[in-house]
C-alpha cells in the first residue's frame, strides 16, 4: 500500500542541446524521470515534472560561431529540434522549458546575490588559458588537448575518455589547441573570478548524505569519499558573453568592469533551471508564487534522475547552493543516478558521434518499443550494453508474446463466450483457484504490491517492469492451465478473473509503455484515462472499482508487432555514393599545388543535419582544422579516433548541410564500395608534406 504523503517533484537532468539526445541521454535521465512521474500518477500522487533544454555554454556558441548565427538564434533551432525528439518519445514532463529564460535570469540572480551576501564567493586570481590568434580568453571547453593520465583527447575541464573521466585544470593538458581557431598559439594569463566555497559546506553534505537514502547505494560512499577528501573551491564565472551576466551592481566589494564582459558559469544556472522552469510553469497557469510550495520549507519530496557523469554537481555543488542561500530551499531527497548506456564498448555521446540518437532511432521503430527495451536494460548499478538481438528477444518475446497475446487471447475468449462483455460474476462468487489467482498467496494482487514497493520504496525502476510483464505471464499460465474452452462449468469465473486482471496490468504498464497500456485500458472497457491521479494500482489490491459484471469491453485491437532487426540494421546502412567514372587529367603544376600532408584524427562527432557524415577534428601540425566525412558505414567512431591518416590541406573551405570542411581525408574505394583510409608505411609527424 501506498505510504506516500508529501506531494512531489520530479526533474530530469537537463539535455545540453548541442547535438540530438541519443539512446543513452534518454535511457540515464529522460526515460526514467518520466516513468517514475507517470507511476506517481497511477498511485494518486500529486506530482509536477520539470526538465529543459540547458542552453548556455561554450559548445552551443562555438556551435553558433560555425554556423555564423547569434547563440540565442542558434538555441532556439536546437531547443525546438530536442524538444521534438523528446515528444517523440513520449516523455510527458508538466513542462519541458528551458534555462535562457528571464524566470532562470531572475531565480539565478537572486541565489548568486544570496550566496555572495552569506559569504560563500570568493574573488580570485587564476591563470587562464588565452588565444593570441584569437584575442579572447578560452573557458574549459574552448581548449583541447592530450589528456595527462590517459593519453586520449580531453577538454580543458575532464577527459571524456571511456574509462577516464578525470577532472583537469586547462594547463595540465599535452598540446593543447584553441577549439575556435584551431590554433596552438596558447598564452596562459590573469584574470579574476569568483568561486563557490564548497569546503564551507562539507559538514552538512556529509551529515545529509549519511541520515538518508537518498542516492542508491553504490553511489553513497563514493560521494562521502569525496566530501572527506576535502572539498576544492569552484570557480562560478566565466570569460564568455553567452550566458547570464554576473549582477555585480547591487554588491559592495565587487568591481563592475572586472565582469563586465563575463557570465556566470553554466554549471551554475543549469541546475537553478529546475527552479526557473518551475516558476515558469506556474507563472503560465497565473499562480505565480505556487513554486514555493514544492522547492521550499519541505512543501513537496524532490526527486531527480540524471547519469553518473552528473554525480558531483547534483550531490556536492548543487546541494552547497541549496544550502547557501539559508533560505529552507529543499536538499534532494531522492536521485536516480544511473550508469552508462554503451554502445559496443563505448558509452552512447553526442560529441563523439556514437550509439543511436533519438530521430533514428524512432523512425526505425514506435516509442513504446525503444521505452519498454530501454527501462528492462537500465543501467541501474553497473553500465549495460545495446544489443540489437536483446532489443529484438524483448519486443518480440515479451512485448508480443506475452503481454501482447495474454491481452488477446482473453479479449478474444470474451468476445466468443460472452458477447464482449464481463461474465456475469462477482469476486465473492468465483470459484476457489480464481479468487486465489486475484487475491491469494502469489496472486496478482501481490505482484501489484511487489510492484508498488519497487518504485516507491526501492526506488527500482526496471524491477518494476519485470514484475508488470509477470502480471501478464501469471494470468497467461492460469488461462493455460484452466482450460476454460475445455471446462465450460468455471468458464465464466476464469474469463471474468482474466478481465479483472488487464486494468492492473495496464496501470503497472503506464509509466513504461503509455500507449500501448492506454490501449489496454480501452480494450478492458475501463473507465477515464489511465494516469488521470486516480490511485488505480490501490484500488486494485483493496478490490475497489473491479470490472463490473456484465460491462461492455471495447474493441480490440493488435498491440505490437513483432520486429526483424537484421532488416532494421539494413535500412541504417549508407547507400553507397554514385560516382562517375570520367578521369580528367591535371598538369604536374596543377599537382604541385596541392598541399597533401600526415594528419590524425584527433575527434569524431556526428553530423547534426546528415545521416551519412562524420564530423573530423584532425591534427594537421600547427592547428586542428574540421572535415565533413562521408566514412560513416565503414569506421566506427573508435576506429577512427587517433588515426594516422593522409589529408589534402589547402582544399577550398566549404558547408555542408550546415558544417564546415576544411581538409579532405584521403582513402581509397574499390568497386564493391571497400573503401581504405590511407597512411604513410611509416610513422610520421602530423603535417609532414607529401611530396
Amino acid at each position: 500500500m501506498s505510504a506516500f504523503k508529501n506531494k512531489k517533484i520530479v526533474t530530469s537532468a537537463l539535455p545540453y542541446i548541442h547535438g540530438i539526445p541519443h539512446l543513452g541521454n534518454i535511457a540515464g535521465s529522460l526515460l526514467p524521470a518520466d516513468i517514475y512521474s507517470r507511476f506517481l500518477d497511477v498511485v494518486g500522487i500529486d506530482n509536477i515534472s520539470i526538465c529543459g533544454s540547458d542552453e548556455h555554454g561554450t559548445p552551443l556558441e562555438l556551435a553558433a560561431i560555425e554556423a555564423g548565427e547569434e547563440p540565442e538564434k542558434y538555441s532556439d533551432k536546437q531547443h525546438e529540434i530536442v524538444k521534438s525528439v523528446i515528444k517523440d518519445f513520449n516523455i510527458d514532463f508538466t513542462l519541458y522549458g528551458r534555462t535562457h529564460t528571464e524566470q532562470n535570469r531572475e531565480q539565478t540572480h537572486d541565489m548568486f546575490k544570496k550566496l555572495y551576501r552569506n559569504g560563500y564567493l570568493v574573488e580570485k586570481t587564476q591563470e587562464m588559458a588565452y588565444c593570441i590568434n584569437c584575442e579572447r580568453f578560452l573557458p574549459d571547453r574552448y581548449i583541447e588537448g592530450e589528456c595527462p593520465h590517459c593519453g586520449g583527447l580531453a577538454r580543458g575541464d575532464q577527459c571524456d575518455e571511456q574509462g577516464c573521466g578525470k577532472l583537469l585544470e586547462p594547463e595540465e593538458l599535452i598540446e593543447p589547441y584553441c577549439t575556435i581557431c584551431g590554433k596552438k598559439d596558447i598564452d596562459f594569463r590573469d584574470t579574476k573570478n569568483l568561486y563557490l566555497k564548497l569546503s564551507e559546506f562539507e559538514e552538512e553534505l556529509k551529515n545529509w548524505m549519511e541520515r538518508g537514502d537518498h542516492v542508491p547505494d553504490n553511489v553513497k560512499k563514493e560521494v562521502i569519499n569525496l566530501i572527506d577528501e576535502g572539498l576544492e573551491d569552484r570557480c562560478i564565472t566565466r570569460d564568455i558573453s553567452w550566458g547570464f551576466d554576473v549582477p555585480t551592481q547591487e554588491l559592495e566589494g565587487l568591481d563592475c568592469e572586472t565582469y563586465r564582459e563575463k557570465v556566470l558559469y553554466v554549471w551554475f544556472d543549469a541546475p537553478i533551471g529546475y527552479i526557473g522552469i518551475t516558476r515558469q510553469y506556474f507563472e503560465s497557469i497565473g499562480e505565480k508564487e505556487k513554486w514555493k510550495d514544492y522547492w521550499k520549507d519541505g512543501g513537496a519530496e524532490t526527486i531527480y534522475s540524471i547519469g553518473k557523469d552528473n554525480t558531483i554537481f547534483h550531490t556536492i555543488i548543487w546541494p552547497s547552493v541549496l544550502l547557501g542561500q539559508r533560505d529552507s530551499y529543499n536538499l534532494p531527497d531522492y536521485e536516480f543516478i544511473h550508469q552508462y548506456l554503451l554502445s559496443g564498448d563505448v558509452q552512447f555521446s553526442k560529441s563523439r558521434g556514437t550509439g543511436l540518437d533519438g530521430r533514428t532511432a524512432i523512425e526505425m521503430l514506435p516509442a513504446d518499443y525503444w521505452r519498454y527495451y530501454l527501462a528492462a536494460t537500465l543501467p541501474v548499478g553497473h553500465d549495460s550494453r545495446f544489443s540489437w538481438k536483446d532489443l529484438e528477444a524483448k519486443i518480440n518475446n515479451e512485448l508480443n508474446d506475452t503481454v501482447g497475446n495474454y491481452v488477446n487471447r482473453v479479449l478474444s475468449l470474451s468476445e466468443k463466450w460472452f458477447e464482449n462483455k464481463v461474465p456475469n460474476k462477482k469476486l465473492s462468487t468465483l470459484e476457489k483457484d480464481s479468487k486465489e489467482f486475484l487475491y491469494g498467496e502469489k496472486s496478482v494482487s501481490d505482484l501489484v504490491d511487489r510492484f508498488i514497493d519497487s518504485i516507491e520504496n526501492e526506488k527500482n525502476l526496471k524491477k518494476g517492469i519485470e514484475i508488470a510483464v509477470s502480471i501478464a505471464r501469471k494470468g497467461d499460465e492460469f488461462l493455460s492451465r484452466k482450460e476454460p474452452w475445455n471446462n465450460e462449468k468455471i468458464r465464466d469465473d476464469v474469463i471474468f478473473a482474466c478481465l479483472q486482471t488487464l486494468k492492473p496490468l495496464a496501470a503497472t504498464l503506464y509509466p513504461y509503455i503509455p500507449e500501448s497500456s492506454s490501449k489496454i485500458w480501452g480494450m478492458a472497457g475501463c473507465e477515464g484515462r489511465i494516469g488521470d491521479g486516480s490511485d488505480h494500482l490501490n484500488d486494485f489490491v483493496k478490490k475497489k472499482d473491479l470490472l463490473e459484471p456484465g460491462k461492455p469491453l471495447g474493441n480490440k485491437e493488435i498491440l505490437f508487432e513483432k520486429i526483424d532487426v537484421e532488416q532494421l540494421k539494413k535500412e541504417l546502412d549508407e547507400k553507397k555514393n554514385e560516382k562517375g567514372d570520367d578521369m580528367v587529367e591535371i598538369s604536374f603544376k596543377e599537382f604541385q599545388k596541392m598541399d597533401i600532408r600526415t594528419a590524425t584524427i584527433r575527434k569524431v562527432e556526428e553530423h547534426p543535419n546528415a545521416d551519412k557524415l562524420y564530423i573530423l577534428k584532425l591534427d594537421v601540425g600547427d592547428e586542428i582544422k574540421q572535415s565533413c566525412s562521408g566514412l560513416k558505414g565503414q569506421y566506427t567512431p573508435e576506429e577512427l579516433e587517433e588515426r594516422k591518416v593522409v589529408v589534402l590541406n589547402n582544399l577550398e573551405t566549404a558547408e555542408l548541410r550546415g558544417e564546415k570542411s576544411e581538409v579532405m581525408v584521403l582513402a581509397a574505394e574499390d568497386e564493391e564500395g571497400n573503401v581504405s583510409l590511407l597512411k604513410t608505411d611509416r610513422e610520421m609527424e602530423d603535417g609532414v608534406k607529401v611530396i
